[in-house]
């Protein structure tokens, strides 16, 4: 009974229009856009192959950041950043025509109407032939940043495409040769610049930050066609006995109604970027339908970060001799942090390894072993943590229920589509063969009976 109602649950949830995209495009006319660059001049444009060469000599080769260091490396980051300070623009003529993009960016983006976007300039870049960025994620610069905001100047080149990935789904921006290209998109997005293979591309970084937002209306949706049903399955949860998946058999009945529903959103989120009022695209809708229906049946409802473990056989024969090898998720790719091959005394028994020098430890643009790879063999578990909760009130701190059973999971969204934050690989131990474990970080909706 559970499982169908988890089921019915979960396509009740996918009923909610899809709100807005995870990214937004559109061309606009430059006749607005005065910028002056102290040591260049005044900017033509489109921007002539001459000033753009005069952006680079002025210009410096861009860091980037992992955790809270700034790295140089042009195997990652191949691009030149003008100083801020050399750039100048005439903010009140821009305005006309940022501000209106910016409301339709907004819309696109799925916020809503209440959300008041605003773009802060971050960088100015200059890519010439053959530099690029790798794949990475951008990191949170200031309070209420959603995402980023990439204005490319016109110009002529080729390559330079600007790659935005969310769960399998690209989004490619060309720029254009006469007019600005504006891409606005969610922090939680892979994204990459791809070598430039002639001319120039230049480009305005902005941090995205939203204020304003009232979070997810359960009144809204207290008349949506999905809300009385959704709340009839939800008393269904909660009265159907189940056997417990998370309680020791001595210490619980054998079967019980589950405690809780976890219903897994579509985006992530840091912990300081984390509130209802601060819910990306169709999550700010699936969470409004869930406020009403558990309005309706009588329940509380609450917001919660969660990560995903899941742990598969690993039949991958180069993996044979490594002890432990563990990856985690960087701004520039992936950085292997712990790495030690299997060590064996002269009668070959294996004896404590010696791990590698982090310091000489790579870090790469993709996982060496991705989940879904043909190498992986089965699920051999897979489990859920709750990390931090968020009750309707917006009080915050750790939740006093932290595992989630089979029982009380439910999503609309395959995992098979997440982005893991970290990797790690266990050699031939013993009775156990290789296994490859992979971690993911998720939003959920928590819904429970009253107390």
């Amino acid at each position: 009974m559970t499982d169908k109602t988890l089921r019915v649950i979960g396509e009740l949830m996918d009923s909610v229009p899809q709100a807005g995209s995870f990214a937004a495009r559109r061309t606009g006319s430059a006749e607005n856009l005065l910028i002056e660059v102290a040591g260049v001049g005044p900017i033509q444009l489109p921007v002539t192959p001459a000033q753009a060469r005069r952006l680079c000599e002025i210009a410096r080769p861009a860091r980037y950041g992992r955790r809270e260091q700034t790295l140089l490396d042009a195997n990652v980051r191949d691009t030149w950043e003008v100083p801020r300070d050399r750039v100048t623009i005439d903010e009140r003529q821009w305005r006309e025509t940022l501000l209106p993009m910016l409301d339709i960016l907004r819309a696109e983006l799925g916020l809503p109407p209440d959300c008041e976007l605003s773009a802060e300039l971050h960088s100015m870049l200059v890519y010439e032939r053959g530099q690029f960025f790798q794949r990475h994620q951008d990191s949170e610069k200031a309070d209420g940043m959603i995402g980023t905001l990439v204005v490319t100047l016109p110009s002529a080149f080729t390559g330079g495409e600007l790659v935005i990935e969310q769960q399998g789904t690209k989004v490619t921006d060309q720029g254009s040769p006469e007019e600005l290209s504006f891409v606005a998109f969610y922090g939680d997005c892979e994204h990459e610049v791809l070598p430039v293979t002639d001319g120039f591309r230049i480009t305005l970084t902005y941090n995205l930050v939203a204020k304003g937002r009232t979070g997810p209306d359960a009144a809204a949706f207290a008349t949506h066609p999905a809300a009385a049903s959704l709340a009839e399955q939800l008393r269904a949860h909660f009265t159907t006995p189940v056997e417990s998946t998370t309680w020791p058999a001595h210490r619980q009945p054998a079967e019980r109604p589950p405690r809780q529903l976890v219903y897994l959103l579509d985006h992530q989120y840091s912990q300081q970027g984390f509130g209802w009022d601060q819910l990306k695209g169709g999550d700010a809708a699936r969470a409004g339908l869930m406020l009403a229906a558990a309005d309706m049946a009588g329940y509380d409802a609450s917001l919660a970060l969660a990560e995903v473990e899941d742990s598969y056989e690993e039949d991958y024969t180069s993996y044979m001799l490594i002890y432990r090898q563990r990856w985690e998720r960087v701004a520039d790719g992936w950085k292997c942090v712990e790495s030690a091959d299997m060590e064996f005394d002269e009668d070959g028994e294996m004896v404590e390894p010696v791990p590698d020098d982090p310091a000489s430890l790579p870090v790469l643009s993709s996982l060496p072993l991705v989940p879904g790879s043909e190498d992986l063999g089965e699920l051999r578990w897979s489990t859920i943590t709750l990390t931090w909760l968020i009750d309707r009130s917006g009080a915050a701190g750790e939740p006093d229920v932290r595992q989630v059973g089979d029982d009380e999971l439910c999503t609309g969204e395959s995992k098979s589509t997440l982005e893991p934050f970290a990797s790690e690989i266990e050699g031939y131990m013993g009775n156990e063969g290789n296994t490859a474990n992979f971690w993911y970080r998720r939003a959920a909706l928590i819904v429970r009976p009253r107390q």
